[in-house]
């Protein structure tokens, strides 16, 4: 079973409009991201002995790891830019495979932290709740996007199949003309 195909996107825009709408709109959130991963890192010194309120090291890791992943998502995301002006099918696939990747982890952390709401005992659950909404929205429109943009390299591929069958028809019915058919 494959990923389903679209027509369009949002039911009201080309696939190739919505693929150009996706790249631009995660070029930024990786750029944000980035950023703000960038400040904390620069900004906020290690802990030092006394404990004065700097990141810990195992924090520290963390921000530079979380940087690294998305300065490749970011990378991707222009890539698939590129993929959308000049119809370059094989530069979506970096960007699809690196979003189902981090979807597949954000969808695991998801189902994490519904087991750990359900385990706890208190009371007030709000923000925990709130939480686990939201990413679970993010996964939604992550696999919603991640259908674009794979209906779009399908539909890319298929144009320049027909391209090449049509060069191909070209190529041999000249060849062809050299060769008068014989009636019979």
């Amino acid at each position: 079973m494959g990923v389903p195909m679209l027509k369009n996107c949002c039911f009201c825009a080309s696939l190739h409009t919505g693929m150009l709408i996706i790249a631009y709109l995660y070029s930024v959130w990786a750029l944000v991201e980035l950023t703000g991963y960038c400040l904390i890192v620069t900004f906020r010194p290690l802990e030092s002995v006394r404990g004065d309120g700097g990141l810990s090291m195992s924090k520290y890791v963390t921000f530079v790891v979380s940087a690294g992943v998305t300065g490749v998502h970011l990378l991707c995301s222009l890539l698939l830019i590129l993929a959308a002006y000049k119809k370059l099918s094989y530069l979506t696939l970096p960007w699809t495979i690196v979003t189902g990747l981090l979807t597949a982890m954000y969808f695991v952390l998801c189902l994490t932290g519904i087991s750990l709401v359900l385990q706890d005992s208190r009371e007030q659950l709000g923000p925990e709740a709130i939480f686990i909404c939201v990413q679970f929205v993010r996964i939604c429109i992550s696999v919603y996007c991640i259908m674009v943009v794979h209906s779009r390299h399908k539909q890319i591929m298929a144009e320049e199949d027909e391209q090449r069958f049509l060069r191909s028809g070209r190529i041999n019915k000249g060849k062809h003309e050299d060769y008068p058919l014989i009636r019979i």
